[in-house]
């Protein structure tokens, strides 16, 4: 049933909802930490020290791994299937969003409330990832 699968996510229908940290990471920038979606600099260093914090755990979470084949397997099994994908594109009407739109206005916030986690590690998703 489409409308269970797609449930979780019908508040992001509409490009309504933004993260309410949605930083970016732009390596090498004089102002590394950017708004997500004005990309102006982040300026305020409680916000970057959380940040780098965030940045840190999330790497720490693939140290085990990285640059590895093995993280290459992993990361493929953070993959979604196709038919999940059509049932949220038709269900939110996502036909014209740009890549970033859907960052921005699905995936972060949708992933915040769990801490940040991966897409696929949501479990609303978890059933339809995997290579």
């Amino acid at each position: 049933d489409a409308a269970a699968v797609v449930g979780p996510f019908t508040r992001c229908a509409g490009k309504t909802e933004v993260a309410k940290h949605g930083y970016e990471y732009w390596g090498g920038d004089d102002h590394p930490w950017r708004h997500g979606l004005d990309k102006s600099p982040v300026t305020d260093v409680s916000v970057i020290a959380s940040e780098e914090q965030h940045k840190l755990a999330a790497e720490a979470a693939d140290e085990d791994t990285a640059g590895t084949p093995a993280h290459a397997e992993k990361l493929r099994g953070c993959g979604v299937r196709i038919d999940f994908l059509l049932a949220l594109t038709f269900a939110l009407d996502m036909w014209e969003w740009k890549t970033w739109e859907v960052v921005q206005h699905l995936v972060k916030p949708a992933t915040e409330g769990e801490g940040r986690c991966r897409f696929m590690e949501l479990a609303a998703v978890r059933a339809y990832a995997g290579a």
